[in-house]
């Protein structure tokens, strides 16, 4: 076992010298002067840890009442020890060196010690002895309490280890300590153990006895009014509470419920009921529950149970949970029975006098007020609404728990509040805006039901403008259509050619009008009165952007005409009839809608338009007066496929099958491009007559008469495609 402790030391030593750097170990070391740093254990410091530093090096830790291995000092050098303040603080109240000769130096207030062994070798010693921080003796303290109002300011004696009477005020045991006043009973050694005796009046008894800190109290006994305390470094505080002795007996107590006073004078309208109260009394017996009906709106009035007999002592009276209700405040009647409150947990301590006469009943009035919220109404406005900046807007509010009333808010680019003061939280507020113009748009809510807190209505005005979409009539038309819109991509608006929409309201500033493609109209021109209003328009895109002010109305018109188109024929004819075809003009009947056919010539491999007399190609309105589409329909003359030759323009269809036709070619095949799709009718068909199969007979129901094809009018250029075959092909 020895041999352990050696070799632990030894290690010890080695850790703790070896970290300041001074160590020689073997027969080097034992050459030199060396010196161990001990730590008293004296004051209540054995066991705490201490760091000391030599020369400023590393740390060197020792515990109260050890000392560390040999650390070697150099020759004729002097050396500085110095402790690190401990925590808690500590003074060093002595430092011992021996030999005493090696001592150069000391500061007990720089907790460090300098020697110097010159030329001696051999080893020494240095002893640091701490005390508390402030000296080796502690305060004690004494605070009376009391949980009594009767018994606030009240002198109560007491005496320190049977010493002088000491006589200090009672203070609320529920005040802020720092509000205490108490007395010092003495400055007693550190570790030691002071008896408290409290003078105990009559009627009196000790509620409690405590101690700051807690560790310091060590026994007590409440019936005798003592306390036994340690006594530490600094202050030690005695705590005693004293209350009165409960009464025996029984006396009165009676409940009331009133509403706190928003101002002099004036109660709370929105407390009502129904409340609920229970009572435990000093013999721990329980009443109730009791109800006071408070009717809504309250008048100011007091409400009260009828009184009823609790044992005498302190009772504590507590009210139900009341949603949307605090309590504010309790008080009693006569007024020095009230011992306690706790708003929080809504409970009264109440004193309660024997007494059988039922005018000394103890009355207890619980005050209670609304929860109430913050409203605050603000002012905002929408987008391009500058113009209403600077305007009064009066906002209307009335709550369903009764008060109403208005703000008057000018409006400026930010939105801007009024608080219009506390309301009761759950009451609703119905909102509305006094007349605020033609041409704004109010938006926001109607009405808002109070939370906790601040609660922010904001009404949204718009400034606008007036917006209406016209159609021209539209010329060659008996009836007008109906044409569609969209403003800003919207819904679809529907015009009539010739008339306007209903105006729509818009916000002040750009808008894109845009017509819906419609297949038989162009876009000729967009205007709008007042002309400067359009900003850009695009025939082709059938849009326009219009800039339309506050108050003011824009019309926006566009004008429409009939598309046209074109009709031509082309010649084609089959490989093997170019000997007998090639060089032959052909002739066609064209019918257009209502006009009369104009007959065409075409030459095989070339096309022929519908011209007028300089040549230019007819624009014929692919839509008819009555709003139908325009029907085309071709015939090629003196090439019927059954039957004589037609006569001019057309003669009667033949009904006589499987003849060879006169003259040396039939209609092979029949094409339209351009017509508007799915129109076109021919009457192709194998013939039985003919190897080459395929004959064009003619239809007989079309404008004029019979013809070989017939099609709606579209657009642009509509070709009618006629492929030929000699007969003896």
């Amino acid at each position: 076992m020895e041999n352990r402790k050696g070799r632990f030391r030894r290690l010890a030593v080695l850790f703790a010298v070896a970290s300041v750097g001074v160590l020689a170990v073997g027969a080097h070391a034992a050459s030199a002067a060396s010196i161990e740093i001990c730590k008293a254990s004296n004051n209540g410091m054995s066991g705490k840890i201490f760091t000391f530093h030599v020369n400023g090096g590393a740390a060197v830790s020792v515990a109260g009442g050890r000392c560390t291995g040999a650390i070697q000092l150099a020759a004729n050098a002097n050396t500085t020890i110095t402790e690190d303040q401990s925590n808690p603080a500590t003074d060093v109240s002595f430092i011992q060196v021996r030999p005493s000769g090696w001592q150069v130096s000391q500061n007990l207030a720089g907790r460090s010690v300098v020697v110097n062994p010159g030329t001696a070798t051999g080893g020494g010693l240095v002893t640091f002895t701490n005390q508390p921080a402030g000296g080796n003796f502690g305060t004690l303290k004494i605070c009376k309490l009391t949980q009594t109002p009767a018994f606030l300011g009240r002198l109560f004696s007491f005496s320190a280890n049977g010493g002088p009477i000491v006589s200090t005020e009672a203070n609320d045991a529920f005040a802020d300590p720092a509000t205490w006043s108490c007395r010092i009973l003495g400055s007693f050694q550190v570790g030691s153990r002071v008896t408290v005796q409290e003078t105990i009046p009559a009627g009196v008894e000790v509620n409690f006895i405590d101690s700051d800190p807690a560790t310091a109290l060590f026994d007590f006994n409440t019936a005798t009014g003592t306390g036994i305390y340690t006594i530490g470094a600094g202050v030690t505080v005695a705590l005693f509470d004293d209350e009165p002795i409960p009464p025996s007996g029984t006396g009165t107590l009676e409940i009331c419920k009133t509403a706190a006073e928003l101002s002099p004078g004036n109660a709370d309208p929105d407390v009502h009921g129904p409340f609920t109260f229970t009572v435990v009394d000093s013999a721990s017996a329980s009443y109730g529950p009791f109800t006071i009906n408070v009717p809504s709106p309250n008048r100011g009035l007091t409400y009260c149970t009828a009184p009823f007999t609790v044992a005498a002592g302190i009772a504590t009276v507590t009210e139900g949970p009341s949603p949307g209700f605090d309590l504010w405040d309790v008080f009693t009647n006569p007024s020095d029975r009230l011992l306690a409150v706790n708003t929080i947990n809504r409970t009264a301590s109440v004193e309660i006098p024997s007494s059988t006469n039922p005018n000394d009943e103890t009355q207890v009035v619980f005050v209670n007020k609304t929860q109430r919220a913050q409203l605050k109404l603000c002012k905002a406005l929408g987008p391009g609404s500058g113009d209403l900046i600077g305007q009064v807007f009066t906002i209307n509010w009335s709550s369903n728990s009764g008060p109403s009333g208005y703000v008057n808010i000018t409006a400026q680019a930010q939105t801007q509040c009024v608080v219009v003061g506390d309301l009761p939280i759950g009451a609703t507020v119905s909102l509305s805006e006094r007349n605020p113009g033609e041409f704004i748009d109010v938006t926001g809510p109607s009405s808002i039901t109070l939370a906790p807190g601040m609660n922010q209505a904001t009404i949204t005005n718009t400034a606008r403008g007036l917006l209406e979409v016209c159609k021209t009539l539209v010329a060659g038309l008996n009836t007008q259509p109906v044409f569609q819109f969209r403003v800003d991509g919207g819904g679809i608006i529907n015009v009539r050619g010739g008339q306007c929409n209903p105006a729509i309201r818009v916000s002040v500033g750009a808008h894109t009008v845009t017509e819906v493609t419609n297949a038989n109209f162009d876009v000729t021109a967009i205007t709008t009165i007042p002309s400067g209003a359009l900003t850009s328009s695009s025939l082709t895109n059938r849009t326009a952007t219009v800039n339309v002010p506050y108050a003011e109305d824009v019309s926006v018109f566009f004008t429409n005409r009939i598309r046209v188109g074109n009709v031509k024929v082309c010649k084609f004819i089959t490989s093997g009839s170019s000997d007998a075809l090639s060089g032959k003009t052909f002739f066609f009947d064209v019918y257009v809608g209502s006009n009369a056919p104009v007959r065409v010539a075409v030459t095989p491999g070339t096309c022929t338009f519908v011209a007028d007399r300089n040549g230019i190609p007819v624009d014929f309105p692919i839509l008819q007066p009555n709003g139908s589409n325009t029907p085309v329909a071709v015939a090629e003359v003196n090439a019927a496929t059954t039957g004589p030759p037609l006569g001019p323009p057309l003669g009667p269809p033949s009904n006589t099958l499987g003849v060879t036709p006169l003259g040396t070619y039939y209609i092979s095949a029949i094409s339209v491009t351009g017509g508007r799709p799915g129109t076109t009718e021919t009457n192709c068909q194998p013939a039985a007559y003919s190897p080459t199969g395929q004959h064009c007979l003619l239809l007989t129901t079309a404008p004029g008469g019979v013809v070989h094809v017939r099609w709606q009018l579209g657009p642009n250029v509509n070709a009618a495609n006629f492929t030929n075959t000699a007969g003896d092909a």
